[in-house]
């Protein structure tokens, strides 16, 4: 399987509300910028979820658009910012491969790289708002994948 890991663009700042925190027009540059880059990979995408929240239901549907993908963007609950990695992990095990995005929130986006490429939480990247990373996983377990290129919002 092929991962896409998205965080979400900058946001509005905390409210009392967090689901419903928009992008900010910085945001929705990040996730323009770094949706064009991908597009440049040729990549085609065969699954994409993102969390309900509205920030990353925004950059979801900025990336999919800009990115050129045709496919239908699915919320999933387990990427809200209270599950752990773990728990995406045992919900991608059960889906076949492919090339799947998902669209998320730190410090899930974060834990989940971690896990995934053995790195230890204390040393772990960071993802920055509106930043890319793509894994390749043999089996969506611990320490089951690779880093294969990074993008990151040039704006």
């Amino acid at each position: 399987m092929h991962l896409y890991l998205l965080r979400h663009g900058e946001a509005e700042p905390r409210h009392y509300d967090d689901p419903l925190r928009s992008l900010t027009s910085h945001g929705r540059q990040e996730v323009i910028d770094v949706a064009r880059q991908f597009a440049k990979h040729k990549v085609k995408l065969s699954a994409c979820f993102h969390s309900p929240y509205t920030r990353t239901t925004q950059t979801c549907q900025l990336f999919m658009t800009e990115s050129g993908s045709t496919i239908e963007p699915q919320p999933l609950t387990v990427l809200t910012p209270n599950h752990r990695a773990l728990q995406v992990l045992a919900y991608l095990r059960s889906m076949k491969s492919g090339h799947v995005l998902l669209v998320t929130h730190n410090p899930l986006v974060s834990e989940l790289l971690a896990v995934l490429t053995d790195t230890d939480v204390e040393t772990m990247h960071i993802f920055s708002t509106g930043e890319l990373v793509a894994v390749e996983c043999q089996d969506c377990t611990a320490g089951g994948g690779a880093v294969k290129f990074t993008l990151q919002a040039q704006v």
